[in-house]
């Protein structure tokens, strides 16, 4: 009996105490499992969010309409009283054209401060935007959201007024390049806009670049090499969006 005795089994209490504490061992890994992999849940959740109600509106879209400049800033702060003959404004319109009467902006990009306030004094007689002659060009954006884009804008002489060749000879452009109308181009202009989409921002920096044409007889364009294209000025141009169309805005600049 003793023999028989000695060699009953254990109690079981003690393996279903191991295994109690085996499960419980478990359960509390994947606890600190959830509790490391929660934020990363959280945070996973929120970027998504994020994007779904980020503005998707392409860039072109935004960019349609008619801006008014309100400043211009370079290097040496704000210089957008001096570029007003009265007031600089675009209308970029769905198909990719633009109208404006940013002749004196222009002049400036392409050829500088010190060289514009040569010919400040006579710019108004070439740009006359009063009589409503504006300057036109073509815009270009890629699709959809995208932040820079390609701004081309013709410049001409009014006829019968100061021509632009006038304003070439001050700046000093040799007699074989004084061509009435050059098509400047600049590339990778960078574009932003503030929550409301009312107000936009152009930057014109490093990564910009520039060309510069002309057209011949059959309207193909030729390289136009009276000015180097690396001596543009960087600036930075802030646009607000108007209601009001650009011949009223030209008649009453204030608004």
């Amino acid at each position: 009996m003793a023999f028989l005795h000695n060699k009953m089994p254990a109690p079981k209490f003690g393996i279903l105490f191991v295994f109690s504490q085996s499960k419980l061992l478990n359960k509390m890994k994947k606890t600190n499992s959830l509790k490391t992999i929660k934020p990363i849940i959280t945070l996973v959740v929120i970027i998504l969010l994020a994007s779904c109600l980020q503005d998707q509106t392409p860039t072109k879209t935004k960019m349609e309409g008619v801006w008014k400049v309100t400043s211009v800033t370079d290097a040496t702060g704000d210089i957008t009283s001096s570029l007003a003959f009265p007031v600089i404004l675009f209308q970029l319109n769905n198909d990719g054209t633009v109208i404006s009467t940013a002749g004196p902006l222009i002049m400036y990009v392409v050829y500088g401060h010190s060289k514009f306030t040569q010919i400040a004094a006579d710019i108004d007689q070439v740009f006359d935007y009063a009589t409503l002659n504006y300057n036109g060009g073509e815009f270009f954006v890629g699709g959809g959201v995208v932040d820079r884009f390609t701004l081309e804008m013709k410049l001409e002489g009014l006829p019968g007024q100061g021509s632009l060749t006038t304003l070439l000879n001050m700046l000093g452009v040799t007699q074989d390049y004084l061509d009435v109308v050059i098509y400047h181009k600049f590339m990778n202009i960078q574009v932003a806009f503030d929550v409301t989409g009312k107000q936009m921002t152009w930057t014109i920096d490093d990564q910009t670049t520039a060309v510069y044409n002309k057209k011949d007889s059959y309207g193909n364009y030729i390289l136009w090499q009276g000015w180097p294209v690396s001596n543009f000025s960087k600036c930075t141009i802030t646009l607000q969006k108007k209601s009001t169309s650009l011949n009223d805005l030209v008649a009453h600049p204030q608004n």
